[in-house]
């Protein structure tokens, strides 16, 4: 058997995990389950925590407004609900002075600086792989960066 991965999980495959979220969310949880069955390792940058905390409310009010069920509805529980389940689930890579050093430096290969964390925070903590659906990312950093569903093809070989 090859080694087991480890993954850092970009924002918005969290996102879609936690919102089952279409067109993604089979694929997601396919590959939460897959590197749970598989003995992989999951991790977040921290500022994933706050980006999760911030956008679970905003998109669960969205759909109570369209639904008409908005009145005395407090999201906040869920939020909390979603960055602890990340923390049980997955360890927090670093995030220090040095990888927003490497998040500057990498700004002539890719423009976005909070995509750039995510790299950096990779790097730091030697992650085998970044998953993410940001198609700039997956270009700028390809072979690092893939999909669920290509992390999920590599842990059906490692297996």
């Amino acid at each position: 058997m090859l080694d087991a991965k480890t993954f850092l999980v970009d924002t918005n495959v969290w996102i879609d995990y936690f919102m089952a979220s279409e067109p993604h969310g089979k694929e997601v949880l396919a590959f939460f389950e897959a590197v749970d069955q598989r003995g992989g390792t999951l991790l977040y940058a921290p500022t994933t925590l706050k980006d999760v905390f911030f956008l679970v409310p905003r998109i669960l009010r969205r759909e109570a407004q369209a639904a008409g069920e908005l009145e005395g509805i407090s999201f906040a529980p869920a939020a909390w609900a979603c960055v602890r389940s990340m923390t049980e689930i997955a360890a927090a890579a670093p995030l220090t002075l040095p990888e927003c050093d490497l998040a500057w430096m990498l700004r002539t290969r890719h423009p976005d600086l909070e995509d750039n964390l995510i790299i950096a925070a990779a790097e730091t903590c030697n992650a085998d792989y970044v998953v993410s659906y940001d198609r700039d990312l997956l270009e700028h950093f390809s072979p690092a960066c893939i999909t669920p569903e290509q992390a999920c093809n590599l842990l059906s070989i490692c297996s």
